[in-house]
Formats: structure tokens, sequence, C-alpha cells
């Protein structure tokens, strides 16, 4: 409508209660209020008592902590001229035998230095770090879920990265070094080919061999990785697939694009046989795809979405709203090839 294009490309204010905007033809809003602490969630004066009494302290807390964690992302990179990335350095001698229940336990065990300093560190500083490792622990995390035998034993490990997309497994440009982290979790591992495919990706790059950490590099370890702007369908159809040992899409909305594409891509990976995990920003979205699961006859781990422990730790605002946030990779549903009835 054009008072929606209004809104978005005049970048008006849009009232959280009524959605109203001051460029509405018939009662446009003329007096905005917000809150004085967090200074988000726009509301007209009309509504501003409904938003106060669902603005609770709460809601406040986690719109400021929001706010300051990205205006410290924001200074790393203005200041340092890169993304703000945090990664343990050394390589495990042997992989756990449980993995991490929590970001808590994973940085008291990974990076037992930085964990000891967390007092004198930003607040900011290791919810920042989870943006990036969120990835590559709901990878490790899935694997646990799946199969901790094959995966800490595999000496060679193919992983597909389905549907990237700029505002996170490509933010800043490509993926970062970050997924060694991998490697250093599942020592057994002398290969890695991480493969990301997907039609938004605007990267196409056959494997090519990373540069990896002085510690792998000394014991022969090798990291490659590659790019496809293709649907994982016509992926799988070139000449340059490889077959995968783990399958991972991050934040998929699949139940609101399940089209003819994301279909044919299911029935590709469901033939395939292997471990898969995909995410959601919330709980209702997460269930909603696992309802698309069910529907293709897939063989999933639990009999709803689930939460993950390895979401990334910064809320991210919903601007429609005044009480709602969400996160990158929230929940997750974790399956493989189709449901047998034996």
């Amino acid at each position: 409508s054009w008072d929606m294009a209004k809104k978005l490309v005049m970048r008006s204010p849009c009232c959280s209660v009524c959605n109203r905007t001051e460029y509405d033809r018939e009662l446009p809003v003329t007096e905005w209020r917000r809150c004085p602490r967090c200074h988000h969630g726009w509301c007209c004066a009309e509504h501003f008592e409904d938003y106060r009494r669902r603005h609770t302290a709460q809601i406040c807390d986690a719109y400021v902590r929001a706010s300051k964690i990205d205006l410290f992302r924001y200074n790393h990179t203005v200041n340092q001229g890169d993304r703000f990335q945090v990664m343990p350095e050394r390589p495990m001698s042997a992989p756990f035998t449980t993995f991490p229940k929590s970001w808590d336990e994973y940085f008291r065990l990974r990076m037992p230095v930085e964990y000891g300093m967390r007092g004198n560190l930003p607040g900011e500083f290791f919810p920042s770090a989870t943006f990036l490792l969120s990835q590559v622990n709901t990878c490790l995390h899935g694997m646990y879920q799946h199969d901790r035998d094959f995966f800490t034993t595999a000496e060679e490990l193919t992983i597909h990265v389905v549907g990237p997309g700029q505002s996170f497994e490509y933010e800043g440009g490509s993926p970062t070094c970050v997924w060694e982290e991998i490697m250093h979790c599942l020592p057994s591992v002398g290969r890695m080919n991480v493969v990301f495919t997907g039609p938004e990706g605007k990267l196409t790059y056959p494997l090519t061999q990373i540069q990896c950490c002085p510690d792998c590099v000394s014991k022969g370890r090798v990291r490659m990785q590659g790019f496809h702007e293709l649907t994982y369908h016509d992926y799988h159809a070139s000449d340059d697939f490889v077959k995968p040992d783990f399958v991972v899409a991050f934040n998929t909305g699949m139940f609101e694009e399940y089209t003819a594409s994301w279909k044919e891509s299911l029935r590709v990976l469901l033939t395939l046989d292997v471990p898969c995990i995909f995410t959601s920003y919330t709980k209702h979205e997460g269930n909603a795809d696992y309802e698309v699961l069910i529907e293709v006859n897939a063989g999933t781990l639990t009999d709803k979405a689930v939460l993950n422990p390895f979401s990334v730790d910064i809320p991210l605002i919903d601007d429609g709203c005044i009480d709602k946030f969400f996160q990158h990779n929230m929940y997750y549903n974790c399956f493989r090839g189709r449901e047998t009835n034996g």
C-alpha cells in the first residue's frame, strides 16, 4: 500500500500499538512518544498508556541490552576495520565426552583465560562473540545430538550450509575462520570441507584451501571452503556436488517459503539420508518448520522444535511490536532421512 511504502521509504516511526504512521491518509499521527530510557517502541499519544503497560522493566532492559551490544559491535568495526570475532585459539587434544550445554559452560571450558577475566571485560564482550560462534556451535551441538561416535572419530568431514545470507553467514562479506572451531573441537578431523550453497549467497567459488591456525598447520590438517549460488537441489545435480556428512540451514523461514523449490531441496536432503539441523528465529517458526518436516515424512529426532542453547545471545528487536524479541538460531529441528514405520 501507499502508506506502507511511505513508511519504508521515509523511515517514519510506526506506532507499536496501532501501526499508524504520520503518512496514514485517514488518521495520521501528529504526536509521538516513546520510552525515555531505552528510546525504543514508538507510540502515538492516543495509545501511550497501553504502551506503558506492556513496556515492562524487563522489556525495557532487553531493549537497552540489545542497543548496547549493537553499539559495541559497531564501534569495534569502526575502530578495528573488521567485524568483532572471538574464538578459542587452541585445538582440543580429545573431543568433549558430552558437548557443553550452555554458552557459560562452553566459554568456561574453551576460553578459560577470557572467562576468568569476564568481570573486567565489557558486558557486551561474550554476547557479541556468540554472533559468529553460534553458527559453529549449533553445528557441533547438532552433531552430538545425531551421532556423537561418528563425528568425534571422523577423519574427514564435509558440511553443507544451505541458504546462506548476507546478514548472518556472510556478514562482513564472507565466512570467517571461526569455522575452524569445529576442527578444534573434533581433533580427529584431518580435513574439513565447508560448502555454502544458496541462490541469495552471491558467491561462487570451488572448494579452496583456507589458512588454518599454526597448530593445525603443524599437524597437517586442512580446511577447505567453497561457494555455490544455487538452490540445494541444483547444486546436488551439478558436477561439483560432494556428498555431505552434515547439513545445516540457519534461520530458514522454510514454512513461509515452502515453495516448489524448497520441496525439491528437502526431497534431495531426505534421499541423501544425512544428519541435518535447521534453525529458526522463534518457537512459532521452529514448530511451523517442524510441521513441514512431518508433512514430508522426515525422520525427526524430537516431536517439536527445540530451544537452542547456542542461539546468538543478542536480542533482535521486532520494530512492529512493544514486547517481542527474537534471536538468530533460537530454535532448531534435527532430522535425518525419512521416517520408517519399523
